[in-house]
Parts: C-alpha cells; sequence; structure tokens
C-alpha cells in the first residue's frame, strides 16, 4: 500500500495503514480524473483526447476535496469538480476509466476497471485548525482520496469548456492538456499525485 508524505511516497503493510486509521485522523475525500474525447467515441485518436488539471498554490494538482455529511463519494468528487473548476461533470459509479492503444495506428479505446483507485496522504494539521471552536483530536491526519473517472456533461461541451478557477481556495488555473503532459505535469507534483499519474494508464505519444 502506498502512502504519501509532502512529496515523499512510501509502501507500507496494510496493518499498518489500518492502525493509523484508527489512531490518527480519519479523513475521507473525493476528487475527478477528468478526460474529454472531442469525437464523443469510446474510440478516440491520441491527439483528440485531453485531460484536466488545475494549478492549486502553484503546483499542478487535480480537483478533489473532503466528503460533507450525507454525501457518497461519488456526490461528492462530482460537487468539488464543479466547486473548484466551474466545470459540469458525469461520471460512471463501474470503476477507474483508462486509456489503451489499439492496433498499429494512432486509436485508443477508453475501457473501465473494477475498482477504484484510491490514495493514502498523511499530513499534520495547521496551528491555525486548533484555534477554533472544533479543534481536531489529533495533529496527525490520515486522508484517503477516492478518483472517479469523469467526462464533461453534454450540456457544458465547448470544445473545451475553459473552466473558472475557484480562487479562495489557492486555484489560479483550470488547463487542458494531453494525456502524455498530464502525466509530466503530476509527476513533479505531490507525492499522492505522483501515485495517482503511476496508477492511471494512457497512451503515449507516437513518435
Amino acid at each position: 500500500m502506498l502512502l504519501s508524505y509532502k512529496y515523499h511516497t512510501f509502501n507500507i503493510p496494510l496493518c499498518l495503514l489500518r492502525f493509523l486509521k484508527r489512531h490518527m485522523c480519519y479523513v475521507r475525500a473525493a476528487g475527478g480524473i477528468i478526460m474529454l474525447n472531442d469525437n464523443s467515441s469510446l474510440i478516440t485518436h491520441h491527439s483528440s483526447l485531453k485531460m484536466l488539471l488545475i494549478q492549486r498554490n502553484g503546483r499542478w494538482d487535480l480537483p478533489k476535496g473532503k466528503v460533507e455529511p450525507g454525501e457518497t463519494l461519488l456526490q461528492a468528487a462530482l460537487r468539488e469538480v464543479e466547486e473548484e473548476t466551474g466545470i459540469n461533470c458525469v461520471s460512471d459509479e463501474c470503476g477507474v476509466m483508462s486509456v489503451e492503444r489499439i492496433g498499429a495506428g494512432n486509436s485508443s479505446l477508453i475501457t473501465h476497471h473494477s475498482s477504484l483507485i484510491k490514495t493514502y496522504h498523511l499530513f499534520r494539521a495547521p496551528k491555525a485548525w486548533f484555534k477554533g471552536p472544533n479543534p481536531p483530536p489529533h495533529k496527525w491526519h490520515l486522508k484517503q482520496t477516492s478518483w472517479f473517472p469523469m467526462t464533461v456533461a453534454v450540456d457544458t461541451v465547448d470544445s473545451p469548456p475553459a473552466g473558472t478557477p475557484q480562487q479562495e481556495e489557492g486555484i489560479t488555473a483550470v488547463v487542458w492538456v494531453s494525456p502524455d503532459e498530464w502525466h509530466r505535469r503530476l509527476s513533479s507534483s505531490y507525492g499522492t499525485l505522483r501515485t495517482l499519474s503511476s496508477q492511471f494508464s494512457t497512451p503515449k505519444t507516437p513518435h
């Protein structure tokens, strides 16, 4: 099991992860892996496939956030994506979407797998959290983020939609990039996102 702390990632046994869940503040979060296929088909050319990134506090990131009381993971993911990017998305609940190269040409097949990608992030609560009326019981927090595959809702497609960054959350940019660029930018971001990028397969640009 991969656990991230700041910019580092560690491989830990499942029993240790369960121990951390019991002895730290456990935070459930959800986010979206947003893909846009310009030709609206499951068979897509690499050049027509775009993936969304946001820039948060100077680093490339993906839209995500804590699950609110009464929300499902999927509901939280869809809400956070719309709040942080201004883009209305839809998602399947059947699992993680990936893109696989088929044949000898420049075509790919969008497929689904049976389980979601989940990442784990260990962090220490900032001092400001302890100054409010309901301070957390522990300094250390373990955040589990469930990632859902998403695409832009049909009624909002604008080749692709520009989006509106949620500036109060430190988000300054919403951009669409190629799958290769998506991997490249996340590979230099936080450990959690490097883990996500390594687990999510997209086709490479042909040479």
